[in-house]
Formats: structure tokens, sequence, C-alpha cells
């Protein structure tokens, strides 16, 4: 009893910080039950491969459409943990693919995108290729398949 009580004392001491789950932890929890651990996907199946996400980034349709997704804008985090959550995500599995002038997404801009849901994903997903297509952006190996 008493080293449950020394353990409660020291996690009620570090505050709400100490009890939120890591980044890795959520993206285990929310993410990788489709898209597995290193955001692969299934994309055969529908299951968009991670590492094209960052093409989306560059454009405002692309970033609405990630923060859109049903994944995202229809889990239960909230909107300060699903932009941090996107955030890690882009970083993690398609920092090669984000554009230069990347900017982050804000709890404020997640709680906007998050307002409306994607009705059809993939169709919006190859929409928006296409107008990145039609601009020159060049679709490589992994590239722009997707996201």
């Amino acid at each position: 009893m008493k080293r449950f009580a020394a353990v409660s004392a020291v996690l009620l001491a570090a505050g709400p910080a100490a009890a939120a789950p890591s980044l890795l932890a959520t993206y285990t929890l929310h993410c990788s039950g489709c898209h597995g651990a290193q955001g692969a996907g299934v994309p055969e199946k529908g299951i968009p491969n991670l590492a094209d996400a960052g093409l989306y980034a560059g454009t405002q349709a692309g970033r609405s459409y990630l923060a859109q997704v049903p994944g995202v804008s229809q889990s239960r985090l909230d909107d300060e943990t699903a932009a941090h959550m996107l955030n890690y995500v882009l970083k993690r599995f398609s920092a090669a693919n984000l554009p230069a002038d990347f900017r982050p997404y804000t709890a404020a801009e997640m709680a906007v995108l998050r307002a409306h849901k994607a009705s059809d994903a993939v169709r919006r997903r190859q929409a928006i290729l296409a107008q990145m297509s039609a601009s020159g952006q060049e679709a490589g190996e992994g590239r722009g398949r997707q996201p």
C-alpha cells in the first residue's frame, strides 16, 4: 500500500503532462490499426501510405483534407492533441515530402477544419492529386499515391 501511495504522489506531483500519453502511444492507439507501425498503410485496400502525406501539406486543399479524413476529423482526440498528432505523423513518416515552408497545424486550425467531415476521402484525394499534377508537382515512387 505504501508503494501505491508513493507512485500516486509522484504522478500527482508531476501534473497532467505526466498522465498524457506520448505521441507514439497516441499514434499507436489511434492510427496504427490501419496505417501500421511504420505508416505504410494498405494502399490496395484504400488505406494510404503516410509517406505521401507531406505532399498535401503544401496546399490549402491538401491541409484541409489531412485534417478532415475520417481518422482525424472523427477521432475523439481534442483539437490540440489532433494537431500535435498530425504534425507528428507528417514529420515522422513524410518529412522528405513536406514543403520547405511547412507550418505546423494548430489547435485553432484543427477546430475549424475538423468541423467539416470528408464525405468521400478517396475522391477528394484524387482531385487534390490531379490539381497538384496540373500545377507541375511530380509524383515519384512512394509519392502522390494515397495520403
